[in-house]
């Protein structure tokens, strides 16, 4: 393992419905064209069930899922090996690990410990292993700034779902400095179907942080984005295990025990925007890499490694490769007695988990968020609070390619927040609400968006 590593990207946690079931059913937003099949692939028997209609809502609702799609016309030509050769002897750990070494053509330079853990265990392992980076503090800013958005209802006990919630439905996760492997079973003695899975996952997870650098960032859009490479590889690379080493039969009881484990409701709670927050490193992770890996196979995955996408946009954009973003110009300034808690950037995958569910309400969704998405040319979001109260700053570019971004903005706040009274148009909106208020300025390419709890301070950071 190379001595520079010091802990993962993130944390490499596969969630049995938002990692598991969402990759292996190739679901996600409308993309390209079907590409060709690389020369000499073989489509395998498929990884998914039939789109069962009393299925698909169960885990759509319980599992955070986008849809349950039987074929994504991309990910369909990313197929992997049309066979695999015998794996001879080992116990079953061992036999899930050489497969997934035949898939994704790496080899291990170090051990690593596997655990297969019973559900009390396992959530305990998580609770402990991940809950620390939820400190009061950072719960608290978190759920003010998603508040003021309309993507969590007020009084949400986010620590609840960040923690506890989240860590009953984690399968699987991978702490690389500690080289240890763990995942859920209901059998330690056994890997089902789901759980060998689960364990390629995982132990491809292994591979990369063995052979392959450290996808780097420094901004809060561009670690979710080296995020989606890491998870996207593992996810592909399950894929393609669920496509060629399982059976038929064994792919049968695969779907079988997930949508066991999906009627559980470990997900009940969670926001739409939580959920497309969960699910967006593996489900437009796998995405962004299958068409790498139809282009240049493996070699040009781990290109990725080397050479991440710099933005979530690149992720959902590939043809933006390279593109830097442009800063807004600064917010103004509320005054009085508000202290800045926050300044990042706000990049654009955030803003279409916003325009798809206004107000946590898919039915209130823009139209073709993605498309809107595409006029996202750079964003920042500030926080400043006065004791209990929040006030919030947005600042958009409009880069173009979409419809106006501003017109999108007005569109989404009134959405989100029904019951406020619009004034104006989006060079001098203003939205009266019972709860908060907000000021929309728009001016060439800048958008501005300010949320406080009077008009006066939020039409003061929109300046």
């Amino acid at each position: 393992m190379a001595g520079h590593r010091t802990g993962p990207v993130t944390p490499a946690l596969t969630a049995v419905l938002a990692a598991v079931a969402a990759l292996l059913t190739a679901c996600g937003p409308a993309g390209p064209t079907a590409p060709p099949a690389p020369p000499g692939g073989q489509a395998p028997p498929s990884a998914s069930p039939s789109a069962d209609p009393g299925t698909a809502p169960v885990l759509e609702q319980l599992g955070g899922l986008a849809a349950l799609a039987a074929d994504d016309p991309l990910l369909d030509a990313c197929t992997g090996p049309a066979g695999l050769p015998p794996v001879t002897g080992g116990d079953p750990v061992t036999v899930v690990q050489r497969r997934t070494e035949q898939i994704r053509g790496l080899e291990p330079s170090e051990s690593v410990r596997v655990e297969l853990l019973d559900d009390a265990e396992m959530t305990d392992r998580v609770a402990d292993a991940f809950g620390s980076q939820w400190s009061k503090e950072r719960v608290d800013l978190e759920r003010r700034i998603l508040t003021a958005l309309g993507a969590v209802a007020p009084g949400t006990n986010l620590r609840r779902l960040r923690v506890d919630v989240f860590a009953a439905q984690v399968s699987g996760y991978f702490l690389g400095s500690q080289d240890r492997i763990a995942v859920r079973t209901a059998d330690p003695g056994t890997l089902s179907p789901l759980e060998q899975v689960v364990l390629a996952h995982e132990w491809e997870h292994a591979l990369t942080w063995q052979n392959l650098p450290r996808p780097e960032a420094d901004t809060s859009d561009g670690r979710l984005a080296a995020a989606a490479v890491v998870e996207g590889s593992a996810a592909l690379t399950m894929r393609m295990y669920a496509q060629t080493a399982l059976s038929d039969a064994e792919r049968d009881r695969m779907w079988a025990e997930l949508t066991g484990r999906a009627t559980g409701g470990e997900l009940a709670g969670y926001s739409p925007y939580l959920r497309a927050e969960l699910r967006f490193p593996y489900l437009e992770g796998i995405r962004y890499l299958c068409a790498r890996w139809r282009d240049g196979g493996w070699a040009a995955v781990d290109a990725a490694f080397t050479d991440p996408p710099r933005t979530t946009a690149e992720v959902l954009f590939p043809e933006r490769r390279g593109q830097v973003p442009r800063q807004p110009d600064p917010l103004g300034d509320p005054g009085g007695s508000w202290r800045q808690a926050a300044d990042r950037d706000l990049g654009a995958a955030e803003l279409e988990w916003l325009l798809a569910a206004p107000g946590g309400d898919p039915e209130a969704a823009l139209s073709d968020p993605r498309g809107r998405v595409a006029a996202w040319g750079g964003g920042r979001l500030a926080v400043w609070s006065d004791g209990a109260l929040t006030a919030v700053g947005v600042a958009l570019v409009d880069r173009g390619g979409g419809p106006p971004l501003c017109a999108t903005v007005w569109a989404w706040y009134a959405a989100a927040f029904p019951d406020a009274t619009v004034t104006g148009s989006g060079d001098g909106a203003t939205f009266t609400g019972p709860a908060q208020h907000a000021a929309l300025s728009c001016e060439d390419e800048q958008v501005r968006l300010g949320i406080a709890p009077d008009l006066a301070t939020a039409s003061a950071i929109a300046e």
